[in-house]
């Protein structure tokens, strides 16, 4: 598939490591002469110095024969006029990142579709949307469903006294006589673990697992985690993420907003009614004291600096909060967030990158995770595939590989050894990136 991407910075760069993966023909355009020549030597890419408003830069970018346009600059601008001279000079489909909500919410008026943007997403809005669905399930760390939720994925921590701590992958499987979850992966000291039975379970284990109906709460129950109900948010910082969140969560939970900017707080005021806006800094412990911060369940950090919001989250947590998110820049951080006391990281420019490579990769992809360099695959039983009829205890995959579930008619199923593949079985499939086409050759 021929691609071009429009801009170099964090989304375009985290967008091409994973598409270069997957071997597809890309190239990138960008301002920034030592950039270029940085993801280049980085990526081994094809990469052209120039600005992608340009008709000609966009004709040695070949993108009359370009499958996909992605325009992810950090100028809406730009995005949108590199969009449409795409469109008009070939590109079969366009992507513009944009800031401004008006184009996503009021389509009537204007409708960027009907002038050749095919597709427009928003960093801001996307990350709200993960914070959503984290505060849907604030005992995990991660979830998100799968197959229209016909499953679901989900991570989270083992602390030091969870009950399943030195118990091994098999022990825990006995536990599981409904066969609602299985445990995919485990992330240990920065090395992703494909469990066997004879896996032990340590402190800080890091786990990925897959469940159909009421394995989260045997999960949950085996990792000694309680429940948490969030009735009340406080959100800190009113950049466009911020505002975003607030309104998606006030229909839901009682939100209150802080921001330091007097002038800013009150064009928030006009714009979310249904929030209570406060003039303040929140680097300030007495001044958070006096807001009752020590009341909310859920603490949401999405200043524009990621040590304002670490350090936020921590003071939340010191005052009892019971679930803290922090917006960050950089996704080293990922691996630690636990440790240094943060229940959940949220990055809006990889959460960008990942949901436009689930929707390149037209559902083979399910997902890119965070942190670990691993993706799930979605393979389809064909009537020639080599496991048809086949039981998965039967079949070797590869290291770091593992079936981690199946859809059926519709219905999603945990599979263990004894589970039969059938003509028709989606199956998904964790694995590491260097083992993709490993496991593609199993169905063909």
């Amino acid at each position: 598939m021929k691609i071009i991407i429009a801009g170099g910075g964090d989304i375009g760069f985290y967008l091409a490591t994973l598409l270069a993966k997957e071997m597809h023909d890309i190239t990138l355009i960008d301002l920034r002469k030592e950039r270029v020549k940085s993801i280049e030597n980085s990526l081994g890419i094809e990469t052209i110095h120039g600005d992608s408003t340009s008709y000609k830069i966009l004709k040695n970018a070949n993108v009359e024969n370009a499958d996909i346009l992605i325009a992810v600059t950090s100028s809406e601008s730009v995005n949108i006029t590199t969009s449409l001279i795409g469109k008009k000079l070939g590109a079969k489909f366009t992507i513009a990142r944009i800031s401004n909500k008006e184009y996503l919410i009021d389509n009537q008026t204007l409708d960027l579709r009907d002038f050749g943007i095919d597709e427009l997403i928003s960093p801001e809005s996307l990350a709200a949307r993960e914070v959503k669905y984290i505060l849907k399930e604030p005992t995990l760390t991660e979830i998100f469903d799968l197959e229209d939720g016909k499953l679901t994925m989900m991570g989270l921590r083992l602390e030091p006294n969870a009950p399943i701590i030195s118990k091994t992958v098999a022990q825990i499987a006995l536990q599981n006589q409904d066969r609602n979850f299985i445990i995919s992966a485990i992330h240990r000291k920065g090395e992703i673990i494909t469990p066997k039975g004879s896996t032990r379970f340590k402190p800080n284990d890091y786990l990925y697992f897959i469940a159909s109906n009421g394995g989260k709460n045997k999960i949950l129950e085996l990792a000694g985690k309680k429940p948490i109900e969030i009735k009340n948010v406080l959100v800190i910082g009113g950049s466009r993420t911020g505002t975003y969140i607030a309104q998606r969560l006030s229909s839901k939970y009682t939100i209150k907003l802080i921001e330091k900017d007097k002038e800013r707080c009150n064009e928030l005021a006009l714009k979310l009614p249904n929030v209570q806006i406060v003039n303040g800094d929140c680097t300030d412990i007495n001044f958070l004291e006096e807001e009752g911060v020590s009341s909310y369940d859920a603490f949401v950090a999405v200043t524009g600096n990621s040590e304002t919001n670490i350090f936020n989250c921590l003071m939340a947590r010191d005052f009892g909060v019971k679930k803290t998110i922090a917006m960050v820049e950089n996704i080293g951080l990922f691996d630690h967030s636990q440790k240094i006391g943060v229940d959940t990281l949220i990055n809006k420019k990889i959460a960008t990158a990942n949901f436009l490579f689930r929707k390149i990769s037209k559902g083979e992809v399910v997902s890119y995770l965070y942190g670990i360099d691993a993706e799930i695959l979605a393979f389809t039983v064909q009537k020639k595939s080599y496991i048809k009829n086949k039981q998965i205890k039967d079949i070797t995959f590869p290291e770091n590989a593992i079936v981690s579930g199946v859809i059926r008619n519709g219905k999603g199923y945990i599979t263990l050894g004894d589970f039969r593949f059938q003509v028709g079985d989606k199956i998904l499939v964790l694995t590491s990136t260097n083992n993709i086409k490993k496991v593609e050759a199993f169905f063909k």
